[in-house]
């Protein structure tokens, strides 16, 4: 069985690197990029099922990159979730609009995040390994981002 892959589209690097210990220690597959450009040169490399894209980024950012791949003809097309610090509620209807299937607004909680990602994969992604429930949610050190 193949594991979940997830883009991780991030450019601070505290976050990406928390975001990729957390999708890790949770059984996922972690791709990432620091920008929009080098998040859609992995999406068009394949195989990505999950993207988390932070709304504000170089290049291009995450709101571009899903309107981006939502033209695009990914077979599934992944899901979606723009992360950003936008709160009001215009903003996250930009979100949505440009296709997110979901927006979290930082600082998130990790556990909805790993919530959204199993919820989706076990309704849309048939043969991919998920981790156990049972597990929960490991805790984070900051030695887990050596």
């Amino acid at each position: 069985m193949a594991r979940l892959k997830v883009l991780i589209a991030e450019d601070e690097p505290v976050s990406l690197r928390l975001m990729e210990a957390s999708l890790t220690n949770w059984g996922y597959q972690a791709v990432s990029a620091q920008d929009g450009e080098q998040a859609r040169a992995l999406l068009q490399a394949g195989g990505i099922h999950v993207c988390i894209l932070d709304w504000e980024m170089p290049k291009l950012s995450g709101i571009e990159l899903c309107k981006w791949i939502r033209s695009a003809t990914f077979s599934p097309a992944p899901y979606v979730i723009i992360l950003s610090n936008h709160k009001d509620s215009r903003d996250i209807q930009i979100a949505y609009q440009a296709g997110a299937d979901t927006h979290l607004s930082k600082p998130f909680d990790r556990t909805v995040l790993h919530h959204r990602i199993s919820a989706y994969a076990k309704s849309n992604v048939p043969g991919t390994q998920l981790p156990d429930a049972a597990a929960g949610t490991p805790r984070l050190s900051t030695s887990d981002l050596r």
